[in-house]
């Protein structure tokens, strides 16, 4: 097999320059616009239609043939994930439940403050609102450790009903793996959309899909701008993604650690931007060799590659 010559998809530079000359720029006015309106269609479409818009734009966009009774995730779907996931898998997941609430129960700790002024006592009180959609991107890739990442801090704040939105691959399942994080997690409802059409369901609801008051989560760039859009009638975390990766490093740098880092962020899509500086063109030529071995070895491959070659 011909192993991919890294350095002929990635543009390595000796001088300060601009983002232009890297080939880099902001999407223009009219593509965002242009964008702004295809996902406003799609929303629309989503609160007249409801469940029929989401098996139309699930067939549309993710290739995959539901029926209503399909949208949500069973129980027996559940346990026939356990049944594809080794021990260490469903381990792992555990452990970075435990150490994602050992964090954020510090912080809801700091966040519960009380000060006296001019002896006047005051207390901050932090109560959980009673629902929350977690997006979690899906499909082709999996994400589990999004769906850690959003849906403990919301278990842990007491959050009552904690929903998932996750594409289904082309078969009509989800990733077994994501299956088991939800369930570790404690994730009440996980129903098998994506895209724009899973924000607006979650925001605006359908017969399937009750809406949530709040919607967290990461996606490409249609999902950052559905939740912009959204975001008027449904709180937000923030309109997140693409992935943008941006690596400072010395002369003393792991070049595998840095290469690991720049392929994790360029296999979420074809949008990610990632990038390292340094003052070390040893280290470029060592990160290098890192990437020609490590492309070989990944499953989305063509991805990565399309991400390193264009941005």
């Amino acid at each position: 097999m011909k192993r991919v010559k890294c350095r002929s998809l990635i543009k390595i530079i000796d001088k300060t320059v601009v983002p232009a000359e890297l080939g880099i720029r902001e999407i223009s006015s009219a593509e965002r616009a242009k964008l702004d309106e295809d996902v406003k269609k799609i929303v629309e479409e989503v609160k007249k239609l409801g469940d029929a818009a989401l098996i139309k734009f699930t067939r549309k966009f993710d290739n995959a043939s539901l029926r209503q009774k399909d949208l949500k995730v069973k129980q027996s779907e559940i346990e026939d994930a356990y049944r594809n996931v080794s021990e260490k898998e469903v381990s792992a997941i555990k452990a970075m439940k435990e150490r994602i609430e050992s964090l954020e129960s510090r912080i809801l700790e700091k966040m519960a403050t009380e000060v006296q002024i001019n002896g006047i006592k005051v207390k901050f009180r932090i109560d959980p609102i009673e629902s929350v959609g977690c997006y979690v991107p899906g499909g082709i890739a999996a994400y589990p450790s999004t769906l850690v990442m959003t849906a403990t801090p919301a278990k842990l704040a007491g959050v009552p009903r904690v929903v998932v939105c996750s594409p289904p691959r082309n078969n009509g399942s989800v990733n077994p793996l994501t299956l088991v994080a939800a369930d570790v997690c404690g994730v009440d409802e996980f129903y098998k959309i994506g895209g724009v059409q899973a924000i607006a369901a979650m925001a605006y609801g359908t017969e399937t899909i009750k809406s949530v008051l709040k919607i967290v989560g990461p996606g490409n760039r249609y999902v950052a701008a559905v939740k912009r859009l959204i975001s008027k009638d449904v709180a937000i975390d923030m309109p997140a993604g693409p992935s943008e990766l941006l690596i400072l490093a010395d002369d003393s740098a792991d070049p595998r650690l840095i290469a690991l880092d720049l392929c994790s962020q360029a296999e979420h899509g074809p949008d990610s931007i990632v990038g390292l500086v340094t003052t070390s063109k040893g280290l470029v030529q060592r990160v290098l060799k890192e990437l020609s071995e490590i492309v070989e070895e990944i499953p989305r491959k063509e991805i990565v590659i399309k991400a390193l070659r264009d941005k």
